[in-house]
């Protein structure tokens, strides 16, 4: 999270926003969590573990949808042969114009 949600001024790692002093601590530990998430899902494409990637893929863009996120979840549907929930995925990120590959964002 860069901004705090409610007043829109630069979060700055704590629980409460410095400017509106509303509470932002638990959004920031889903984010967190969204990112653990993620991460357990490029270690299980790492050891082929396709199903156990599209679960921690599925609960990393449960928790926050990102663009890298959909992409994530969309290999690993396509490596567990789920080709319409892929195809669903892909259709998103083609609709919001954020049809890219994580690497691109480098």
């Amino acid at each position: 999270m860069e901004r705090c949600p409610v007043c829109n001024a630069r979060y700055s790692g704590k629980q409460n926003c410095h400017r509106c002093k509303a509470d932002i601590g638990k959004l920031a530990d889903i984010e967190d969590a969204a990112d653990v998430y993620q991460k357990k899902a490029l270690e299980a494409y790492y050891a082929a573990d396709y199903p156990l990637m599209l679960d921690h893929a599925r609960r990393a863009c449960s928790l926050r949808k990102t663009p890298d996120g959909i992409w994530l979840m969309a290999c690993a549907a396509m490596l567990t042969r789920h080709f319409d929930l892929a195809m669903r995925l892909y259709d998103t990120l083609s609709s919001v114009s954020l049809n890219r590959h994580p690497a691109d964002s480098r």
